[in-house]
C-alpha cells in the first residue's frame, strides 16, 4: 500500500458496562471473545454520568467495547488507534492484547496497532475507563463534574508505512504599520516516520495554499530530501516566504494551508498531509497587548462542557449552538475554562474569531501537590499533548498551566517557573501564564505570576475577596508589582450565596454583593446583582489601561449570563452591551415633503433618520477597543410585531479607530401605519454586535 490516507471513524455503538468493585479485569472483560451481549448500548462519544439518575454520581471504573471490521486492503499499512479523550484514566485492550495507559481526561493519545488489526476479519477494541479523583491526578478535584467515558471521537488512522506524523507552522508577519505586513515568514517543523524494515530515501514537498481561493501563494513549491533508517522518525525544517499576506484577526478570518507530500525515491507519492494556520502578531510589552501592531483590549467569557444531557460529551450542534451566542455577546477573548478543548471548539474560533488561551487542568493545586515528582511529570505530560494537538490554530495566542495554586508558596513558585520553562521548550512563540486568586491580591510580590510573560488574576470584589470598593487598590498594586506585564481580569462575576462557600458572619450589603439566604440562585434577585457587578466593575477595569482583557465567569449555570438549560438571563443584555466595541450614541428622525405621494404612504414625503455611532475609546480609558474595518450597519423598518418589512438596507462603516464618531442617514417611505425602525452593528463576520429599535 503505497499512498493511503483514510480515518476510519469508531464512533457509534459500542458496549457499556460499569466495574464498581473493579473485577473486569480478573474476569476477562479485556478479552476479545468475552460475551458482553448483555451490556448496555451506547453511543460514543459518550459519559455516562448524564445516562441515567444511577450513574450521574458516579466515579468509578466502567468499561467500554466495540468490534469493527477493517478492509483488506489495510494488510501492508501502518495502523494507530487514536483517542480524542477518554476521561480521565484509561487502559485499552485490541483483540486481548493489552496496549498501554492513558492519563488525562482531555487530550489526545494514539497507539501502534500495525500487526495487531486483523484485516477483513472482526477486531474487537476493549476500554476500561475510571473518573476516580485522587490527590496525584490533574485535576485533583475541581469546582466542576469530572465526566467519565470516552468523551470525544475514536478512529483508526490508516496510513502507508512512511507518513507525516505531525507539523508545526510558524507564520510570522512583517509588519509595515497595524493590521498591515509587506511579507510573511513560514517555518515549519514536519515530523517523518519510517516504519519500512528499509532505510527511506525520497522528498518532502510543501505548498501554502490561500484556503478560500485554493491557490497557491508560493513562486514555487517547497522541496526537501529525506533519509530516515527503518523504523524511526525524523524531523524536517522548511522555511519560505511570500507577500502581502492577509492578516488573521478577530474580526478577519483569514486561512492558509500548509500542504505537505512525501514521495519516494521513485517519485511516487507515500503520503500527503493538510494543515491549516493564519498569520498573525501577538505582542506583550509596556502592559499593553499589540495585535498585528495594534494596541487592543479585549473581552470575553468562559464556558464549561457541562450542558445538560451531554456534559463532555457534546455534539458539534451543542458547541457551535453555544459559540454562536457567545460571539453575539461579543466574545473575542476566552480563557475557554480550566481544561484543554474539543477540536470543534478550536476550529470554530480560528473561523470566527476569537482568541483563546487553553489551560491545564491543574486547578487549586497545593503546595504538596506540585511538589509532587508524579504531578509535575503529569502536568508536562498533558501540557505536551495539549500544545502539540493546537500549536497550528491562530487562535491560540498563550498558554496557562493552571488556575488558582498555592503560587504564593516556595513549592507554587518553583513548579510554575519549571512548567513555563516547559511549555517554553515545546513551544517558544507563545506567551505563558496562569490564573492566579486571592493570594496575587493579598501580596503579589510573592507570587509565582513574577514567572509569566502576563498577569491572569481571578477577582471576586464584592464576594470572596473583599469589598467592592477595593477593587481599584488591587489592579493597581498588581500593576505596581508588574508594571511592564499586561493585566487580563481571567475571571469576574458573581455567585449567588457566595458566603456559604467561604465568606463572613455577618455582611455588610453596602460593602458586599449579596441575596437574601432564601433566594434561588436561579432567581431575577440574584440576576440582579449579577447586571451590577458588570456594570460596576467594568468602568473600573476601563479606567486602567494595564488591564487588557476582561473575562467573565461564565457563560452557563448558577454564575452564568444563561441558565443550565441556555435560557438567557437578564444580565446576558447587561454584557452584551458592556462588552459591544461600538455604541448608538442618538437618533435623530425628521421628515420632508414630496410632491407626490410615496406608494403605501399614509401622507405625502418621506422619513429621515440621523444615526451617530461612535466606537468605544480612547483605548487608555476604555475597553473593549480595537480598531473596526469592514463593519456594517444593517436598518430596517417594519411592522410593530415584525411580520412584515416596509423598506431595509445596509450602511458600509468606514474604518473606525477606538474613540471615533460616525454618523450617517437612512431615508424611507412611511408606511401607513406605526412602525419600527431596527438597527443592527454587524461584525465581519456576521455576527450582530448590537440591535436597537425605535417606535415611530
Amino acid at each position: 500500500m503505497s499512498h493511503v490516507n483514510i480515518s476510519l471513524p469508531l464512533d457509534g455503538q459500542w458496549r457499556f458496562a460499569i466495574d464498581p468493585d473493579s473485577l473486569g479485569e480478573a474476569d476477562g472483560w479485556s478479552g476479545a471473545e468475552f460475551d458482553d451481549s448483555e451490556w448496555a448500548t451506547v453511543t460514543t462519544p459518550h459519559t455516562w454520568n448524564v445516562d441515567a439518575e444511577d450513574h450521574a454520581g458516579y466515579e468509578g471504573v466502567a468499561w467500554y467495547r466495540r468490534s469493527f471490521t477493517p478492509p483488506e486492503e489495510i494488510e501492508n499499512a501502518h495502523l494507530r488507534l487514536r483517542f480524542e479523550a477518554v476521561c480521565y484514566l484509561a487502559r485499552v485492550w485490541l483483540n486481548g492484547e493489552y496496549l498501554g495507559q492513558h492519563e488525562g481526561g482531555y487530550t489526545p493519545f494514539e497507539f501502534d496497532v500495525s500487526g495487531i488489526v486483523e484485516p477483513g476479519a472482526g477486531n474487537v477494541i476493549a476500554v476500561r475507563v475510571d473518573n476516580v479523583r485522587a490527590a496525584d491526578r490533574i485535576p485533583a478535584f475541581g469546582g466542576w463534574r469530572l465526566y467519565g467515558g470516552i468523551v470525544r471521537p475514536v478512529w483508526l488512522e490508516i496510513t502507508g508505512r512512511a507518513f507525516i506524523a505531525r507539523q508545526h507552522i510558524v507564520a510570522l508577519p512583517h509588519l509595515t504599520g497595524a493590521n498591515e505586513a509587506d511579507e510573511a515568514t513560514i517555518t515549519a517543523t514536519v515530523r517523518v516516520r519510517n516504519a519500512f524494515a528499509r532505510p527511506l530515501e525520497g522528498t518532502l514537498v510543501a505548498d501554502v495554499l490561500d484556503e478560500a481561493a485554493g491557490c497557491s501563494v508560493l513562486e514555487s513549491p517547497l522541496s526537501t530530501p529525506v533519509r530516515i533508517p527503518a523504523g524511526e522518525s525524523s524531523q524536517v525544517r522548511l522555511k519560505t516566504k511570500f507577500p502581502r499576506p492577509d492578516l488573521w484577526h478577530v474580526d478577519h478570518l483569514f486561512l492558509y494551508r500548509w500542504s505537505a507530500a512525501l514521495l519516494g525515491a521513485d517519485g511516487q507519492t507515500l503520503h500527503t498531509h493538510e494543515v491549516t494556520f493564519g498569520v498573525r502578531s501577538v505582542e506583550l510589552k509596556d502592559a499593553r497587548f499589540y495585535l498585528n501592531g495594534e494596541p487592543v483590549r479585549l473581552v470575553g467569557l468562559s464556558r464549561h462542557a457541562d450542558v445538560p444531557g451531554h456534559g463532555l460529551a457534546e455534539t458539534a450542534a451543542v458547541m457551535a449552538a453555544d459559540f454562536d451566542d457567545l460571539k453575539r455577546l461579543n466574545m473575542v477573548l476566552g480563557r475557554p475554562v480550566h481544561y484543554p478543548q474539543h477540536s470543534f471548539i478550536l476550529d470554530y474560533c480560528d473561523r470566527n474569531g476569537i482568541l483563546l488561551i487553553p489551560e491545564l487542568p491543574a486547578w487549586q493545586l497545593t503546595a504538596g501537590q506540585m511538589a509532587d515528582p508524579h504531578v509535575r511529570e503529569l502536568a508536562q505530560q498533558q501540557l505536551r499533548e495539549m500544545i502539540l494537538a493546537d500549536f497550528n490554530h491562530p487562535c491560540v495566542w498563550a498558554w496557562s498551566v493552571g488556575n488558582e495554586l498555592e503560587s504564593d508558596t516556595a513549592a507554587g513558585r518553583e513548579y510554575v517557573r519549571d512548567v513555563v520553562a516547559y511549555v517554553k521548550s515545546i513551544d517558544p512563540t507563545r506567551p505563558v501564564g496562569f490564573a492566579s486568586y486571592h493570594l496575587l491580591v493579598g501580596r503579589p510580590w510573592a507570587d509565582a505570576t513574577q514567572f509569566a510573560d502576563f498577569v491572569m488574576m481571578n477577582q471576586y470584589f464584592g464576594t470572596w475577596h473583599g469589598p467592592r470598593q477595593a477593587l481599584g487598590l488591587a489592579l493597581d498594586t498588581v500593576h505596581l508589582t508588574w508594571p511592564q506585564k499586561p493585566v487580563i481580569v481571567s475571571e469576574f462575576g458573581f455567585c449567588p450565596h457566595w458566603q456559604r462557600i467561604e465568606g463572613p458572619a455577618q455582611i455588610d450589603p453596602d460593602q458586599y454583593y449579596a441575596v437574601a439566604e432564601d433566594a434561588s440562585p436561579d432567581s431575577e434577585e440574584a440576576d440582579v446583582l449579577r447586571r451590577r457587578v458588570i456594570a460596576e466593575q467594568m468602568p473600573v477595569f476601563r479606567s486602567r489601561p494595564f488591564v487588557v482583557g476582561a473575562l467573565f465567569w461564565c457563560y452557563r449555570g448558577k454564575m452564568g449570563v444563561v441558565d443550565a438549560e441556555g435560557n438567557r438571563r437578564g444580565s446576558w443584555r447587561t454584557l452584551r452591551d458592556e462588552y459591544s466595541p461600538v455604541l448608538i450614541e442618538r437618533v435623530d428622525f425628521s421628515s420632508a415633503r414630496h410632491r407626490r405621494k410615496p406608494s403605501g404612504s399614509a401622507s405625502g414625503g418621506h422619513r429621515r433618520a440621523t444615526v451617530t455611532l461612535r466606537t468605544r475609546g480612547p483605548i487608555d480609558v476604555d475597553m473593549p477597543a480595537y480598531t473596526l474595518r469592514g463593519y456594517r450597519l444593517h436598518w430596517a423598518v417594519t411592522s410593530a410585531h415584525g411580520s412584515e418589512t416596509f423598506a431595509e438596507g445596509d450602511l458600509p462603516l468606514p474604518t473606525l479607530a477606538p474613540g471615533t464618531v460616525w454618523s450617517g442617514d437612512l431615508a424611507w417611505a412611511p408606511p401607513g401605519q406605526a412602525h419600527v425602525l431596527a438597527l443592527s452593528i454587524i461584525r465581519p463576520t456576521g455576527f450582530p454586535v448590537l440591535e436597537r429599535t425605535w417606535v415611530r
